[in-house]
């Protein structure tokens, strides 16, 4: 049973110190204050992301509410993942339907051993995710299981699609081989490989034909991160370095940059070309998107 709710620092305080009597040593250091009470273990992430764990976790989440003066109690997080009882090394990718910030792959292994954790724990598809709960629960993950990730950071992605002619599918089966090739000198021992498909098997291989290094035994499956927890962690983990990148490069551009490749990325070009060259967008941003062709053509009329 897992309950989460996200706190302000007021909130954070209170139910702080109501349980400050039973407070235990913290996991890792993404942990604010960790308590044993009732049978439940209930976390507060430095994020103020809240976690309610345990068989006695719908009691105190309870009590929780009642000290916030939260009139309806948030339901129990159901596992959103089916998941094969198997020991699964999935890999998911962030970032490429972003204008700005670089494209991230990261690779999981969860052996079956763990998959009851990974389900208390409320694991499922990123996208299902806020950014605060990807922030609190990623570090576990990453201290939990094998994993690996890989950045395509901007200035790489512009070389790669502008001189060498490579599209998007390209670059994303050569992360996702290299990211299963990196994790596979860690895991020896596993069932299946699963990639979470963004093309077929044949062309991924045709994507990959040319790599040193091929591993070849992996399947891709359509909305793998809803059937796999492996896949699943993979895709917060990948969000979560892409979290941290774009974090980076908002402070580097001086505002805070959105994400997609919507109307509101169209306004911040327009911003920043007030303040910086075309050419600083290689940094920031994947320049062949249709919000830069725009821009420029507007610009030259």
């Amino acid at each position: 049973m897992n309950y989460t709710l996200s706190l302000s620092n007021d909130q954070a305080t209170d139910v702080i110190e109501k349980f400050k009597e039973h407070q235990v040593e913290p996991t890792n250091n993404y942990t604010l204050f960790r308590a044993k009470y009732k049978s439940a273990t209930l976390t507060i992430f430095k994020t103020y992301t809240l976690i309610v764990q345990g068989s006695g976790a719908q009691k105190v989440f309870e009590e929780i509410c009642s000290l916030l003066g939260l009139e309806v109690a948030e339901k129990e997080e159901k596992p959103q993942v089916k998941t094969e009882l198997h020991s699964i090394i999935g890999t998911d990718e962030v970032g490429t339907g972003d204008f700005f910030g670089p494209i991230v792959v990261a690779g999981a292994f969860v052996p079956k051993n763990k998959i009851p954790y990974l389900m208390r724990l409320g694991i499922k598809d990123s996208k299902k995710m806020s950014d605060e709960r990807v922030r609190a629960v990623a570090p576990i993950l990453m201290k939990e299981l094998p994993y690996s990730m890989l950045v395509l950071d901007n200035l790489k992605y512009n070389f790669l699609t502008r001189v060498r002619g490579c599209n998007m599918n390209k670059l994303k089966a050569h992360l996702h081989n290299n990211v299963i090739y990196k994790l596979l000198q860690i895991v020896k021992e596993y069932d299946r490989i699963v990639i979470d498909a963004f093309t077929t098997k044949e062309k991924y291989f045709e994507y990959i034909k040319d790599e040193k290094i091929k591993v070849e035994n992996v399947d891709l499956e359509e909305k793998a991160e809803s059937k796999h927890l492996a896949v699943a962690a993979a895709s917060i983990i990948a969000r979560y370095g892409f979290i941290l990148e774009f974090d980076r490069l908002s402070k580097e551009v001086g505002l805070e940059l959105p994400k997609g490749a919507g109307g509101k990325v169209d306004l911040a070009i327009s911003k920043i070309m007030k303040l910086k060259s075309e050419r600083f967008f290689d940094r920031i941003a994947k320049t062949n998107f249709k919000n830069f062709e725009r821009y420029k053509r507007k610009d030259s009329i």
